[in-house]
């Protein structure tokens, strides 16, 4: 027998319940995967309170995670038992083992622990397909982030100013400028202070690309700035949805997207190179210091609690019960 995490109906954090269950072997195309680490991310609490509505319940929330793979359906011959796998987005990950599709597995290197790789893959993925795929982003570009304190937000603003850009980091109060500072960023603006525009001035212009993950609180300032021409891309709107006017961006030529990252990674060969790119990014420290805070499994309800009311400021790693181990992620 082994944990689980289920819901029986959408809701507060409460509706996480822990369970034991009989796990059976994979099929054909599918390996059991043992986790040595779940990543939670935001978009777990939209599937659990049903904002976005799962097919069936009960049922298993989470996309990400990390492990050893401990059995192999019949067919698979491209993973072993024993291997180190992640994945960055297969719903059922609130387990302490799992069926996962061998096509989803993405191999872990040996200088990449379970909790780095939990902690990085939905994000980190994330954030390739929009500074690889959504606009490339070139040396000298100007570009725009919202929410850069946070864990897409802060990959994006270090990796594109690694990329050469010059990147402008928007956050919502002067609590947030010494987080943006520690992550290397070098051009911070609060929002509603008048600043901004100063502030794409002196970079260099107009802003070529603005990746929005806040919504209607910073929407209106930040398109203001924006090029004509240049690319909005809409991540999330963790403060409402923005009014777009439609008309007025269509005259000013801007490109709106709003893609799923799955969109972008659409074969395997994608998604390993990919990954093989985010990694060395994080080898070579381009992301700065992030901190990791660990629940055990069976504390997934406090921690959705904890993520919804922005308590820990870290990337958020479910252990399965009775695992240890340090809270840094860069350690």
């Amino acid at each position: 027998m082994s944990g689980v995490v289920r819901l029986h109906e959408h809701g507060g954090p409460d509706v996480l319940q822990y369970e034991l269950e009989q796990l059976g072997e994979p099929a054909a195309g599918q390996v059991r995967l043992r986790h040595d680490a779940i990543g939670v991310n935001f978009v777990d609490t939209y599937f659990r309170s049903g904002s976005f509505p799962l097919r069936e319940l009960p049922a298993v929330i989470g996309g990400e995670g990390s492990g050893v793979v401990d059995a192999v359906g019949p067919d698979v011959e491209s993973v072993s038992i024993g291997d180190r796998v992640g994945y960055y987005f297969s719903l059922g990950a609130y387990a302490e083992r799992r069926l996962l599709a061998v096509e989803d597995t993405i191999p872990l290197p040996d200088d990449i622990s379970s909790v780095d790789a939990a902690a990085l893959l939905a994000q980190g993925l994330t954030a390739w397909a929009r500074l690889r795929r959504v606009h490339p982003v070139q040396a000298g570009e100007v570009v725009l982030v919202t929410g850069a304190t946070g864990g897409v937000g802060s990959l994006l603003a270090t990796w594109a100013q690694h990329l050469g850009a010059r990147v402008i980091a928007l956050v919502a109060g002067p609590d947030r400028v010494e987080a943006a500072r520690a992550l290397g960023l070098k051009h911070i603006v609060v929002a509603a202070t008048g600043e901004l525009a100063s502030a794409v001035a002196a970079a260099g212009g107009g802003v070529d690309v603005f990746y929005d993950q806040v919504g209607r609180a910073t929407f209106a300032e930040a398109v203001s700035v924006l090029r004509d021409g240049g690319t909005l891309d809409l991540l999330g709107a963790a403060s409402g949805e923005p009014e777009l006017d439609v008309a007025e961006l269509n005259r000013r030529r801007i490109r709106i997207t709003r893609s799923s990252t799955g969109e972008h990674l659409p074969d395997r060969e994608t998604l390993l190179n990919a990954s093989d790119e985010l990694f060395q990014a994080w080898r070579d420290g381009v992301f700065g210091t992030r901190q990791v805070h660990t629940y055990p499994l069976s504390k997934a309800a406090q921690a959705h609690h904890d993520l919804e009311a922005r308590i820990t400021g870290a990337a958020i790693v479910l252990l399965p019960d009775g695992t240890e181990h340090p809270v840094r992620l860069d350690e």
